[in-house]
């Protein structure tokens, strides 16, 4: 019996999460694991500073149901082309780490494999890191992938 039933791919259609579904499609492969990709979209909140206080403005709903179809259709692309089997598409509204640890303990999955882009220093501080926030919360085991482009940087 294989240890994996369920992996789940984040992707955020970087070469980093294309490096992990391609893992994700061995680990599949080996084990006849169901695959699942995620994308969380997350929209941007305004806030307007008024003498009463700091007032939070909301885009139009529009804008968010926009951003979610563009984010399923290029997510239905990708899926398309790390067909081996049915491969499950979610698309979500949240912050990243929030929707992907929601839906990982919803499946449940066994594992989550993920890119990363392997930043340092100030961009770490600036950026942080969905993989770390995810790897600290995530309610199963989460593998974490560089992908070809970060080696060619750090060569370069």
């Amino acid at each position: 019996m294989s240890p994996f039933r369920t992996i789940l791919v984040p992707h955020d259609f970087s070469p980093y999460s294309d490096a992990a579904v391609a893992l994700a499609r061995q680990l599949v492969e080996l084990s006849e694991a169901r695959l699942h990709l995620i994308h969380a979209v997350d929209v941007p909140r305004l806030h307007a500073v008024t003498p009463a206080g700091v007032i939070a403005l909301s885009l139009p709903s529009v804008l968010a149901e926009g951003a979610l179809l563009e984010a399923e259709d290029a997510l239905r692309r990708v899926a398309d082309a790390a067909r081996r089997g049915a491969v499950a598409v979610h698309v979500l509204e949240g912050t990243p780490t929030d929707v992907i640890c929601a839906v990982a303990a919803q499946l449940p999955a066994d594992l989550i494999v993920m890119g990363t882009h392997g930043r340092t220093g100030l961009a770490h501080v600036l950026l942080g890191s969905v993989a770390e926030r995810t790897l600290r919360r995530a309610p199963c085991p989460v593998l974490t992938v560089r992908g070809a482009a970060a080696h060619e940087s750090a060569g370069a």
